[in-house]
């Protein structure tokens, strides 16, 4: 049987006792624990527009993929809106907020890749 007195997580031990939360831990870093919404509607909206003019300027070389990044982009932004107008409890608020975002910059990632892949693969031509 264990003795909770000695347990270094149990309730009885005092604050100075307990384990201080490891910093560099990614659950513990105050953007995801802490904070407003705004602190990743402004980078995600920021990253939005440089996307959506990347976007413009590709479409001298192709249409459809850059509508696809434009379109991807606004929806991911739209959805990162609502995430953050749906929950009062900051941390899941802030997690959810933090995988919008990294969808949002994996699909623009992944609509520049293809957009690069198709010009080389297909030629300057198309």
């Amino acid at each position: 049987m264990v003795d909770k007195r000695t347990d270094p997580h149990g309730p009885v031990q005092v604050p100075d006792r307990q384990p201080r939360p490891d910093s560099t831990d990614l659950a513990n870093q105050s953007g995801l624990r802490h904070g407003s919404a705004s602190r990743w509607l402004v980078p995600s909206a920021v990253l939005a527009a440089v996307v959506t003019l990347l976007c413009v300027w590709a479409m001298r070389l192709q249409l459809a993929l850059p509508i696809v990044g434009i379109v991807w982009v606004i929806v991911a932004w739209i959805m990162m809106l609502v995430a953050a107008r749906s929950s009062t409890d900051a941390p899941l608020r802030n997690r959810r907020l933090a995988i919008a975002m990294g969808i949002m910059a994996v699909g623009a990632l992944g609509v520049f890749v293809a957009i690069y892949l198709v010009q080389t693969v297909a030629g300057p031509g198309l």
